[in-house]
């Protein structure tokens, strides 16, 4: 949730106080809501010594709060029992609430229950988390003097105390900040832009080609082979940057029984990953989140290994990126990943290119001079061109085998695609890397 300091917070089904002590012990004042008075009577009773807590019993749904009144929202297992109407007033309303760059925070229960103990009446609305993306996606006010407020997501996770637990992937939580534009929301953000890419029919076309499970080249077999250069040992903890949609963050799981951690900021990507995990009837070490990686703040030295498959060329701050992944590990762990790259000499037709797709491209030399800069020993700096172009030919076969499953013309542009892909490769313009780096002990 972040820093609590000074800050003006509103608690929405606070219930007996579970959460409201540590959220109230810095804040500068606290409004604990929850509809059930005896609920709030044993919290007023548990936490009224504290003195900035208001404790209030009412409908959250019927709360009205001054334009600009808090700076933290949060709630614990609320939106799961309001309607979809319900909560759509509600993240209105919050949005009004808050100051500027406040934010919201709740945790709900997804896609089934997650309790043991069978309930007779149960009026819980286990929600695809894409239900509740769809609601605070959509949520927006204009501003008289033009432009809008919205809500801009910070992070969208599944509780990892339930996924080391438990391996359920079920309870997930959202982090959403109230931000200002000018402009329409979605026209310059790179979550946007890559949902339209990465459609859900757009996945279930990549996986066609790549295989179930994987939107990066070689698929399971490439991800095979690179995974063995992480040296993971049981119980290690591994994070995944751009984890697409889970194929190598369950693969490694399974293989390897460490845990794994996938970030990607496609929530379609991230949405396909939960669907799967929440289906696994024996769970899995997995847990994924909605997040850029150029910009999340992950607690320092938590992780053995990073594993990542052609994402980095989405992000543009490469030297931030990898100072960021630098912190993350432990001494000693080791960061493997493959990248799309270019090479000198490259036509105004293949910049043409990696711009129409909002690449962002470095040379494998490149990369090996941010990972030195970054604190990395660089172990390794492979050009596997000759791979990638292996991997294209292959699913270019696919898209062939595809023709009654998806149609000739999306065959046709399938193939356009990867075959103007195939040619740069085979030009020497578009490269493929493969790194191995290691963090320096202290």
């Amino acid at each position: 949730m972040g820093s609590t300091a000074g800050t003006r917070i509103v608690e929405l089904g606070a219930g007996i106080g579970r959460f409201t002590a540590e959220i109230a012990k810095d804040a500068k004042s606290v409004i604990a809501l929850d509809f059930m008075q005896n609920l709030i009577d044993q919290n007023k009773a548990n936490n009224g010594h504290m003195g900035n807590i208001e404790f209030r019993c009412g409908d959250a749904t019927q709360l009205e709060l001054g334009e600009k009144s808090a700076d933290i929202i949060f709630s614990n297992w609320l939106l799961m029992y309001l309607s979809d109407a319900e909560i759509k007033n509600l993240a209105q309303k919050m949005l009004r609430w808050l100051g500027d760059d406040g934010v919201v925070f709740f945790r709900e229960s997804c896609f089934r229950q997650s309790g043991d103990r069978s309930r007779a009446n149960n009026p819980t609305h286990y929600r695809n988390p894409r239900q509740y993306f769809d609601i605070f996606d959509k949520t927006k006010i204009s501003r008289p003097n033009g432009g809008y407020d919205y809500f801009e997501l910070v992070v969208c996770k599944s509780v990892d105390t339930y996924v080391k637990v438990k391996q359920n992937q079920n309870q997930v939580c959202w982090k959403w900040k109230k931000v200002s534009t000018p402009s329409n929301p979605s026209s310059n953000d790179l979550r946007y832009f890559l949902d339209t890419q990465y459609s859900e029919d757009g996945i279930s076309k990549y996986q066609m080609m790549f295989g179930h499970g994987f939107v990066s080249p070689g698929g399971i077999q490439t991800t095979e082979e690179f995974a063995r250069l992480l040296e993971v040992k049981v119980d290690d903890s591994v994070l995944d940057v751009g984890c697409g949609v889970g194929g190598a963050a369950f693969y490694l799981a399974d293989k390897y029984q460490c845990y794994v951690h996938g970030m990607d900021l496609s929530v379609n990507m991230i949405m396909t990953a939960l669907e799967k995990a929440a289906s696994l009837d024996h769970g899995s070490k997995v847990s994924f989140e909605v997040s850029n990686a150029a910009t999340r703040d992950l607690i320092g030295n938590s992780y053995d290994a990073v594993f990542s498959r052609d994402a980095f060329f989405y992000i543009k701050n490469k030297p931030l990126l990898l100072e960021k992944i630098n912190k993350v590990l432990k001494p000693g762990g080791r960061l493997v990943f493959t990248d799309y790259c270019r090479a000198a000499g490259e036509t105004s037709t293949f910049q043409q290119y990696i711009e129409e797709r909002g690449y962002s491209l470095a040379s494998l030399a490149e990369y090996n001079d941010m990972l030195a800069n970054a604190g990395f020993t660089v172990v390794s700096v492979e050009d596997r061109t000759h791979q990638l172009i292996s991997c294209l030919e292959n699913e270019i076969d696919n898209i062939s085998k595809a023709e009654n499953s998806i149609g000739a013309d999306t065959v046709q542009g399938l193939k356009a695609s990867w075959s103007s892909k195939l040619q740069f490769a085979r030009d020497g313009q578009h490269t493929w890397g493969l790194f191995v780096a290691i963090k320096k002990s202290a």
